[in-house]
């Protein structure tokens, strides 16, 4: 009688987990514009099966300009949306969004405006026209011009614009338009029309873009469904930006897109950058930087907000997970003790098995630390250096980017060491080698080169802006004081060359960049740090302007 019953059970156990199996959970997912690469990694989790491996049949459904996104996942018509950082100022208005994952650690909208038009920094902005797509200006931008020109943002004038189409900064209706970093200079480049953009990355604005979102309501009822789906989205991720020809042809072939085969490809090649896959895990949300977008969203809005409505903006599936487990764990203890036990027993087990991944990513990560960090500054050494300027010097000369190299010298450093000790000229090393680490982003490498020398390695940023970087660094230097063991104030200055790698070759700068190409980026700078050293030291040299120089005494 007994072994009836378990037999029935076993058998009812077993039609309930294949009927589990079969079904597939259906899901809308709402894309912010129409069909390009900006959505790659869900073609590519639908074309290779990765949300059908989890049990899902999504809906793909691209933008439009009719549709609100946000109000559509929160009213229920979709379950899954993308959306910028306006998902902030949905949150602290009181509308119930979750983000899943950051698919961009930086955002892509930039300030365009026209090389004839002179406007190289914030600073030149002043009484000029800007074009927006909302009519005001995203709180990254407004972050931007704060930061560089305090109260800039008050002399002005933006005016609405409904997309971000070129024709008014081309008939020079406007000054500066908003843009896409992956989109519009694609365009200009291809009309042979020279551009200049300001980037707030540049400047040290961190702005996440692109979140996965859903609904606190769907993701109460559906915590595992949305925990496969963010799952297969990132694997998705993970193909297409290994594979982009592949999804290239894909998007060309299933999804109607305005866009050309060249266009998408300049437009996977502008994401690598914004998306960092290679620094931080991707879909990686930061919840400090979370934090500083809704108080830039706050300081730069007229209406007041409270922060504490952020809380539950990155409610993690979990928490949801661990709840439901216990509730599942207490109505079998009712009916198995057997069953309980093992449970326990598996737990107990899985939690030594993490504890020991856990230890060995622990001792993994120190090593390879130890392999690539200078035991005396604490930073980047010479040989990590290298690779990272390899793999840089290959992505611009493959796709056409362009990066800055900045070597540093510490100025009269042998008299420093000569006159207080080798101890006090070790410790200079490392605030120099600290104050140049701090004044970096996340993107830069930052390496001591040998003895009293360092170097930077600064992608997507052109000569100038390096420049403005140095010349940051170099002031911070000048001011900090050092006091020497005999107690007195020394006062430590470094000289700094300025070089950049140019992948295209244009008229205006062909001379310079066969140069930089014929003797490396970092001869260039390391030329132009000579000539800081010659020229009564303290000071930042960029190799454009000593190029010539340099020739006619070689």
């Amino acid at each position: 009688m007994n072994l009836s019953l378990f037999r029935k059970l076993v058998l009812f156990i077993t039609m309930l987990v294949s009927c589990h199996v079969n079904a597939l959970d259906t899901v809308n997912l709402d894309l912010r514009w129409d069909h390009q690469f900006q959505f790659a990694g869900y073609y590519a989790a639908l074309e290779k099966g990765y949300y059908q491996d989890e049990g899902i049949k999504v809906n793909l459904r691209a933008g439009s300009a009719n549709k609100n996104n946000i109000d559509e996942v929160i009213s229920g018509r979709a379950d899954f949306s993308v959306s910028n950082s306006e998902l902030i100022l949905a949150r602290l208005q009181g509308k119930p969004v979750v983000a899943l994952s950051a698919l961009f650690q930086y955002s892509p909208e930039i300030l365009l405006s026209l090389k004839s038009s002179a406007i190289n920094s914030p600073s030149d902005l002043k009484n000029k026209i800007i074009a927006t797509n909302s009519g005001q200006l995203e709180p990254h931008l407004l972050t931007m011009l704060e930061m560089q020109g305090g109260a800039l943002g008050k002399s002005l004038s933006v005016i609405k614009k409904s997309d971000f189409e070129l024709d008014s900064l081309i008939t020079r209706k406007v000054d500066v338009i908003t843009s896409y970093l992956t989109n519009q200079p694609y365009t200009l480049n291809k009309m042979g029309i020279d551009y200049k953009v300001m980037d707030p990355q540049v400047y040290g604005i961190n702005f996440y873009s692109d979140f996965l979102f859903t609904s606190e309501q769907f993701i109460s009822k559906n915590y595992r469904l949305v925990k496969r789906f963010k799952r297969a989205s990132l694997r998705g991720w993970e193909y297409a930006l290994a594979n982009p020809d592949e999804i290239i042809t894909v998007i060309l072939a299933k999804y109607p897109t305005s866009k050309s085969a060249a266009a998408l490809r300049y437009e996977a090649q502008m994401m690598v950058a914004l998306m960092r896959n290679d620094l931080v895990e991707l879909g990686h949300i930061n919840p400090a930087r979370i934090n500083a977008m809704a108080e830039s969203t706050i300081k730069f809005s007229e209406q007041s907000y409270d922060l504490t409505t952020m809380d539950g903006f990155l409610t993690s599936t979990e928490d949801k997970n661990i709840q439901q487990f216990q509730w599942r764990l207490r109505f079998l203890l009712l009916f198995f003790i057997i069953a309980a036990c093992i449970i326990g027993l598996y737990f107990r087990l899985h939690k030594k098995l993490r504890h020991e991944i856990k230890e060995h990513q622990l001792l993994t990560r120190q090593l390879k630390a130890a392999v690539n960090t200078d035991p005396l500054s604490g930073i980047y050494n010479r040989r990590k250096f290298a690779k990272c300027y390899k793999h840089e010097t290959e992505r611009s000369l493959r796709y056409g980017g362009k990066f800055s190299i900045v070597m540093i010298d510490i100025d009269t450093f042998k008299q420093t060491n000569d006159t207080y000790g080798h101890e006090f000229g070790d410790e200079v090393i490392k605030k120099v080698a600290g104050i140049l680490a701090d004044g970096v982003r996340d993107i830069d490498t930052c390496a001591r080169y040998g003895g009293e020398e360092f170097i930077l390695l600064l992608p997507n940023t052109d000569e100038y802006a390096s420049g403005i970087l140095a010349e940051r660094l170099r002031k911070k230097i000048e001011q900090c004081l050092f006091i020497a063991p005999n107690n007195d104030t020394v006062t430590i200055t470094c000289s700094f060359g300025v070089a950049q790698f140019q992948g295209n070759l244009d008229p205006t700068s062909r001379f310079v960049t066969q140069s930089s190409q014929h003797e490396g980026t970092i001869a260039c700078a390391d030329k132009a740090l000579y000539f800081a050293k010659k020229n009564s030291r303290n000071r930042v040299c960029y190799w454009t302007e000593i190029a010539e120089a340099v020739d006619k005494i070689a």
